[in-house]
């Protein structure tokens, strides 16, 4: 499912436990990917089918699985195989594709594939499914069987029951709508299958529960219940007349349900088995999939479900033709499920909510975060997913995983002693330095959390030079993907630290006019419609909902520059260690060229470069990266200096002279404007005009040995520039253009070697990996290439 499904956890608690993870290869994810297409693609029939089941009533029911699975896993929707596959699909409308199982997961396809093209097919399907229902007075209200209820069967099982409801969901989601009666129905009878011990079996039982309690139909339950009340429930906002509503009452009957089906599966956690009945793997584990994405759970209980499942999902594959076998389905269906955990699992995830406090005083509006990556999705044609964190039991490791941390709510986020506030900000402090970024937003109507959010970043940033601020008009959280309408405009806040604004703080916000609490993005994002369901929003309300997506897209834009990775191209352990007493005998190491304002604000590039160095070279290293004033008397023992700013500045006379020393006397500075700083760029030449009077600064040219691989690194040609723009009214693009590298040297009459080497295009904040729409500069790898050659350059002439 492209979108994800909204949940309602007033009363669930999530705790992310720091638990050590097995470290998945990306690269070994990928290829498994690769090759399981490739098994579906061969074992494909002429007339574009596969036929596994088709004795047994399933037509279609294999080939749409394989299609979803291919598809999901990056097949072009044109590929000659999809194109096949759907043909073959459509050859079979309504009853004659078979059973509920089959016309299910044929609708799930043509949703998925070309759902313009098939909308009629869609539709006839959504009826059909409707009809099939079982309705009644006994426990098998509200489900679904193989064969259609008007056949007389008015039997029912929670396998045909989930495929039914995932079927309607996705034709929901294209504004195909099933009944409100079928779907309340539906959410009866899996709140009813529900056992005493919160699992959920295969078929429903007289009187409550369900027999032969297992796993996958455990998860089935979950997901289904999750589905049901997002379409039902209305939410912790609404709307009456031209008025939002925020902190409103939802259905926490569904929500205990799911939190008990949840603490179930946790403590009966597998990915060997399908807990409780053995058989099943692949089944299971395509709907454990689904539960830990809907949930935006990253643990289910002290579990990192997706890492442990691939890992296993990876060790069961057949290394010869790829496939998936056995495990009670057939080899294409063992084949789709595995590829189907494997690639929806993967999903980027967008950003964090923070679990703060001991009440729920963190999730006002519990979709809220939901509904923007919901949103975001749409916008960016990608498939994202979001995660629930636990900010006292997560370690810096388990936050670095997610690029945003979404802290909100009516209740201060400092902790009740000072020794713990202290810790968490440290936590921050640490997540920030590694590129991360923190949103966060008071309610409208409360000034808890804005002071103490305040006093939590004053503890993040002790230095004066961090504090919050207005951010102002010129920002690019205005415009940078949707430009937001004055009239819409509410005051931000920011702090500049590092190679951008890394935290942004929207205090509570009221009408100029009436001085009535206006309503936060929060309840703007909760109040959002997923469906179309209902008479649409009065104009005045609408345009509210939209310029609180537009903002809230804006700064996720500017906070990711749009560029997220999958689950298992992120390690488990992200932060690396920095020893203070490593030996710098025999190995090699940088310094900080630092002139007492705030210059280094990408702290970790230099570090970064050095652990490329020696995981990819295999050179020794010293894993830390002291700083040194031009003034000091042990600046000789420095050799290699690195120097990055963005704001203007001024040496002092004898940090001037020391300086010159140094550097005449075989020492080698590597300077970079950070985003293209002009004031850095304009002070670093005077300052270097003022100490070199008689040297100039010429440009390196592409024939310098120092682009060439003569000393180990790469041969450069070209380089990839990152070039942000604007047009007027447009959101902001950052193209990446190749261009010859562009450095400029100083080198004194005395000696051939460039003693110092500027680059006017950002270095540092590419090596920080800290992505900024607005910051003109080198790409990652280019920056790394740069970087590399102009170190192992130092080296050589040292």
């Amino acid at each position: 499912m492209r979108f994800l499904i909204p949940f309602f956890i007033g009363f669930i608690v999530i705790v992310v436990f720091p638990v050590s993870g097995q470290d998945l290869d990306p690269n070994e994810v990928r290829l498994a990917m690769e090759q399981g297409v490739l098994f579906l693609k061969r074992t494909q029939k002429s007339h574009g089918n596969w036929d596994e089941h088709a004795s047994g009533g399933e037509r279609c029911g294999a080939t749409a699985l394989a299609i979803l699975a291919m598809v999901s896993c990056g097949v072009p929707k044109n590929d000659p195989a999809i194109q096949r596959g759907m043909k073959y699909l459509r050859l079979f409308p309504g009853k004659e594709a078979g059973r509920n199982y089959s016309i299910s997961l044929q609708t799930m396809a043509f949703c998925l594939v070309d759902p313009e093209r098939d909308r009629l097919l869609i539709r006839n399907n959504v009826a059909l499914l409707e009809r099939n229902q079982i309705r009644g007075n006994s426990e098998h209200n509200g489900g679904w069987y193989y064969t259609p209820w008007e056949s007389g069967n008015g039997s029912s099982d929670l396998s045909n029951s989930q495929f039914s409801i995932l079927a309607l969901y996705e034709a929901e989601r294209l504004g195909i709508s099933a009944k409100t009666d079928t779907w309340l129905r539906a959410q009866r009878y899996w709140e009813q299958a529900q056992n005493p011990n919160d699992a959920w079996g295969y078929n429903p039982r007289a009187g409550g529960g369900s027999s032969d309690t297992r796993g996958s139909m455990s998860c089935a339950g979950i997901a289904s219940l999750i589905i049901t009340s997002g379409i039902l429930d209305t939410g912790t906002a609404s709307v009456r007349g031209d008025k939002i509503f925020c902190f409103q009452q939802s259905n926490h009957h569904a929500a205990l349900k799911i939190k008990k089906g949840l603490a179930w599966l946790a403590a009966n956690f597998s990915v060997s088995q399908n807990p409780h009945v053995g058989n099943w793997l692949y089944y299971y584990l395509y709907a454990l999939e689904r539960v830990g994405r809907m949930t935006n759970q990253r643990f289910i209980g002290q579990h990192d479900w997706y890492r442990e499942g691939a890992d296993k999902i990876l060790r069961l594959r057949d290394p010869i033709d790829g496939a998936w076998r056995g495990q009670g389905t057939g080899d294409t269906s063992s084949t789709a499920f595995a590829l189907l955990f494997l690639s929806k699992g993967r999903r980027p995830v967008l950003m964090s909510k923070i679990q703060y406090g001991e009440t729920d005083s963190w999730n006002l509006h519990p979709n809220d975060v939901h509904k923007l990556t919901m949103f975001t999705e749409s916008r960016w044609n990608i498939d994202l997913t979001w995660q629930i964190i636990n900010i006292q039991a997560a370690a810096v490791d388990h936050l670095l995983q997610s690029p945003v941390l979404y802290f909100s709510g009516d209740h201060t986020p400092l902790q009740q002693d000072d020794t713990e506030t202290a810790r968490l900000a440290s936590k921050l402090r640490d997540y920030i330095d590694q590129g991360g970024f923190i949103i966060a937003e008071a309610q409208s109507n409360d000034k808890t959390f804005d002071h103490g959010f305040r006093e939590l970043m004053r503890q993040v940033f002790p230095e004066p030079d961090y504090e919050l601020a207005l951010l102002e008009r010129s920002h690019p959280i205005w415009t940078a993907e949707i430009p937001i309408e004055p009239a819409q405009l509410r005051p931000i806040e920011g702090i500049n630290f590092g190679c951008r604004t890394s935290v942004v703080y929207i205090p509570p916000f009221k009408d100029a006019q009436t001085n009535q609490p206006k309503p936060s993005l929060s309840c703007l994002w909760e109040v959002s419609r997923i469906f179309d369901r209902g008479e649409p929003y009065p104009e005045t309300v609408q345009r509210q909902v939209d310029a609180g997506l537009g903002i809230g897209l804006n700064i996720l834009a500017y906070a990711t520059n749009r560029e997220l990775k999958f689950k298992d191209q992120i390690a488990e352990s992200v932060t690396k260690k920095v020893s203070a007493t490593d030996s710098r005998r025999g190995k090699i190491f940088l310094t900080f060229l630092d002139t007492g304002s705030a210059m280094n604000p990408a702290p970790h590039a230099p570090l970064n470069l050095l652990f490329w160095l020696e995981a990819n070279l295999g050179l020794p290293i010293v894993p830390q990266i002291d700083s040194v004033n031009p003034a000091s008397e042990n600046l000789y023992e420095h050799p290699i200096l690195f120097m990055h700013g963005r704001t203007a500045f001024q040496f002092s006379a004898k940090q001037r002279d020391n300086l010159k020393e140094h550097l005449k006397r075989g020492g080698f500075l590597f300077v970079n404007a950070i985003c293209s700083a002009k004031a850095f760029t304009d002070s670093f030449h005077r300052e270097m005009q003022t100490i070199f009077p008689t040297a100039t600064f010429q440009a390196i040219p592409l024939d310098d040995p120092l682009f060439s691989d003569e000393y180990g690194g790469f041969k450069i040609t070209t380089l990839d520039v990152r070039l942000p723009e604007q047009s007027p009214g447009r959101k902001i693009v950052a193209p990446v253009r190749q261009e010859e590298p562009k450095l400029y040297g100083l080198k004194f009459d005395e000696e051939n070697r460039w003693a110092v080497i500027f680059s006017p295009y950002d270095v540092s904040c590419a090596l920080e990996k800290a992505n900024s729409l607005e910051c003109r500069g080198y790409t990652q790898d280019s920056a790394i290439q740069l970087s590399v050659n102009i170190l192992l350059y130092a080296l050589e002439h040292w």
